[in-house]
């Protein structure tokens, strides 16, 4: 099984995020609403993958994922986001996530569903 961070500084999306993950047989070991939340469950739980927000208050999540990186340089991170600015996505590709999802994640649709599922076990599964 699986085990997933979901970092979100919108509590109302990260448990919405962590019921989906359940329910697809994902083990969510931590939840955190900000950048250093973040990094704390991280180096408590040492997920398989982390699932992050980009845009949070106190750190961002591009400085969060850099930070992860310099603590495990084989980390696999997922980057979320409403925003679809291509030079964002590009530079949280060049700062070390593994893939990028757009936002929403809507539960009843079928087609979200899969490409969570399938962004997140290639993460997992793509050598550093």
């Amino acid at each position: 099984m699986i085990e997933v961070l979901v970092v979100d500084d919108s509590r109302f999306m990260a448990k919405a995020l962590c019921t989906i993950l359940e329910e697809l047989e994902f083990k969510v070991v931590a939840m955190a609403h900000d950048g250093y939340e973040g990094i704390e469950q991280f180096v408590n739980h040492r997920p398989d993958v982390v699932l992050l927000d980009v845009t949070m208050p106190n750190m961002d999540g591009m400085d969060c994922l850099s930070k992860i990186r310099e603590i495990d340089g084989e980390a696999k991170v997922v980057m979320l986001s409403a925003i679809q600015d291509p030079a964002t996505i590009e530079r949280c590709l060049s700062l070390g996530a593994s893939s990028f999802l757009q936002k929403p994640i809507r539960k009843n649709s079928p087609t979200d569903l899969c490409r969570l599922c399938e962004t997140l076990e290639e993460a997992v599964a793509k050598a550093v």
